[in-house]
């Protein structure tokens, strides 16, 4: 929601810090096939609504976009810790930082092309920033790289490459207005992947991009189906096991678990039914070859919308908190789906301190308190799949005996997204989840809550919170380093907590589901699951 999470796979996200990976003998795969190699995906109950990286913000296009992305730096296909550590991968080497901390100089490694065999230049990685922070664009990419010098006047329309850019034969040269200690981190972002030069601006999104990973997207269909293929010119060392990646989008979520239990299909990267995972669980055990529970850096809440009238009321917001059952909300996704939670920061991120502001089983006598007699309607906007319409069902009834009434208005994920993240937009709540992009407390708290990133489309702050005292508190806690940005940022957790912008009610898990003829699986700090680009073939 990484990224926008759906709660159709409310039991997903992949925290780095907290890695379980499972990894198959070594499978020899080389030498010519008979047919072509398919990698096999469904995408239940909803779709992909972006492939272009400057639009592309959600769990399920980002687990697509690692497979066709060249970065910088970029997390190793690798198990474990080393999974989760940054590394070279279009630069030769980690680069050099100036004295003063601000300039970042990166040397581009020389062989990377894209699939139509152009090269990947520093002007490559120089595009991704324009089209980052173009106004044109409305890139949510925009708040991870507004600290490079000259940001704000491509923003206002006024420059179209930043000041802090440059570029001198293979050299990029990147410079900040402040010092940033998760700079790296953010630069490495699926947003900033290598990109041609001359790839055009476009709200829409390009949907005909030329890929510098090992492979490229060679159809988009948005409403049904996508086609990855291999890049013939690929210049990097990370595998390429299949020939194509055959994914169908908006395929039933029962349908599409009975495909792989046949082998028909060999992954749905979207989730599984709830009712499923006793069934896979008992049938297959977990982390033993098939059936896949690990632990992540998640939250799934429910944004409140500050901009309408009705959340506007701290005390309104801290009603639903305290009125929401977050045991039953997590308990709907099913076995192995996570735990009850309140916090802004999940466990495992730095600045997480366990404390209890809002109780996991509904305190109505305190939510009725803080109603002070008053009724209300609110709109709540959810997923279309099992998962969110039963969670939005048990938050109807729930908020019903305090006095809200609740409309629930259901769409898949991507139309969802693209609707919550609309300023305006008639809603006043919002079912939702968040992956780690980046094992780093500004992820949560800065990314989904800075009131001064919010813009007209692609919002991830759908609760819309622009509060200047907070917007300060943030602002200071981004350039703090060490011990004490843990302790800044666990501050601002509890803070927010009970600010209830968002309620949380849980930390969710990672479950997934193999067909019998898929090996090798691998998790990484990136991969949100199972790393596609590692999956092979058993037989």
């Amino acid at each position: 929601m990484r990224r926008r999470l759906g709660l159709g796979f409310a039991a997903t996200g992949l925290g780095a810090a907290v890695l379980v990976a499972v990894l198959w003998p070594a499978l020899a795969i080389g030498g010519a096939a008979a047919t072509p190699r398919v990698l096999r995906l469904n995408i239940s109950d909803t779709n992909i609504e972006y492939i272009d990286p400057a639009l592309n913000y959600d769990f399920l296009g980002w687990r697509l976009e690692t497979m066709t992305c060249a970065r910088l730096l970029s997390y190793p296909d690798k198990a474990g810790a080393a999974g989760a550590r940054l590394v070279p991968e279009v630069a030769r080497s980690m680069p050099r930082v100036s004295d003063n901390g601000l300039t970042y100089t990166f040397r581009i490694r020389p062989g990377f092309r894209f699939s139509d065999g152009s090269p990947v230049t520093p002007g490559s990685f120089r595009r991704a920033i324009e089209r980052a922070l173009d106004p044109r664009m409305q890139s949510p990419a925009a708040s991870f790289s507004s600290d490079i010098r000259g940001a704000a006047a491509v923003q206002a329309g006024k420059a179209k490459t930043p000041s802090g850019v440059k570029v001198s034969g293979d050299r990029l040269a990147i410079t900040l207005t402040r010092r940033a200690p998760d700079f790296l981190s953010r630069i490495s972002m699926l947003f900033f992947c290598a990109v041609p030069e001359n790839l055009p601006i476009d709200a829409r999104g390009v949907t005909e991009i030329p890929g510098a990973g090992p492979y490229y997207f060679a159809e988009f269909n948005k409403r049904s189906s996508i086609l990855l293929r291999r890049n013939p010119y690929y210049g990097g060392t990370r595998p390429q096991r299949w020939d194509e990646v055959k994914v169908a989008q908006n395929v039933g979520v029962q349908t599409s678990y009975l495909q792989v239990r046949r082998g028909d299909i060999d992954l749905d990267i979207s989730g599984l039914p709830p009712a499923a995972q006793t069934e896979l669980t008992r049938s297959y055990g977990i982390n033993n070859g098939r059936y896949f529970v690990l632990p992540g850096l998640t939250i799934q809440y429910i944004a409140l919308n500050t901009a309408r009238p009705l959340f506007r009321d701290v005390s309104m917001r801290q009603a639903v908190a305290y009125a929401i059952d977050r045991i039953g909300l997590m308990r709907l996704a099913g076995l192995n789906g996570g735990i009850p939670n309140d916090q802004l920061l999940p466990p495992g991120i730095p600045g997480y301190r366990a404390v209890t502001v809002f109780p996991n089983r509904p305190n109505l006598a305190r939510a009725r308190a803080l109603m002070r007699g008053r009724t209300a309607k609110a709109v709540l906007y959810a997923g279309n799949d099992p998962v969110s319409k039963a969670q939005s069902e048990l938050i109807r009834i729930s908020l019903g005996r305090i006095g809200i009434e609740v409309q629930v208005e259901t769409y898949t994920f991507g139309v969802q997204i693209t609707k919550a993240g609309t300023r305006g937009e008639p809603f006043d709540m919002n079912l939702i989840g968040w992956f780690a992009d980046y094992p780093d407390p500004y992820d949560f708290v800065n990314v989904l809550l800075y009131g001064k990133t919010i813009a007209k489309l692609n919002n991830v702050n759908t609760a819309y919170f622009d509060d200047p005292a907070f917007n300060r508190r943030m602002e200071r806690a981004a350039l703090t380093t060490g011990d004490a940005r843990a302790a800044t940022y666990a501050s601002l957790d509890r803070d927010l907590t009970r600010a209830a912008p968002f309620v949380v009610y849980g930390n969710s898990t990672i479950r997934e589901f193999v067909s019998d003829r898929i090996g090798c699986p691998v998790t990484s700090a990136q991969a949100g699951g199972l790393n596609l680009t590692m999956l092979c073939l058993k037989r």
